[in-house]
């Protein structure tokens, strides 16, 4: 698991193992304080699996700050960019 605050939110990114694919896909916890409250949202890759935690963890922290980025600029919801496709 890891953990980074990133422009006031704060994300928790695991790779969570699929026993069919033997594979870790990418999953990322984003919380943050608001003026309603606390809210959150969370990023699952199914598409993007990796090998090892650590790639999965990786992926996982980078498609949650475009989505933070977005969000602050606000654009709304995005769909994870291509360079991330690893």
């Amino acid at each position: 698991m890891a953990a980074l605050l990133y422009k006031d939110f704060f994300i928790i990114a695991t790779g969570q193992f699929d026993k069919q694919k033997e594979l870790r896909m990418p999953i990322a916890d984003i919380s943050w304080h608001s003026a309603s409250g606390y809210e959150s949202h969370t990023i699952q890759d199914s598409v993007h699996c990796f090998g090892t935690k650590q790639e999965a963890e990786a992926f996982a922290i980078e498609a949650a700050k475009t989505w933070v980025d977005a969000r602050v600029n606000g654009l709304g919801s995005v769909a994870i960019p291509a360079f991330l496709d690893v």
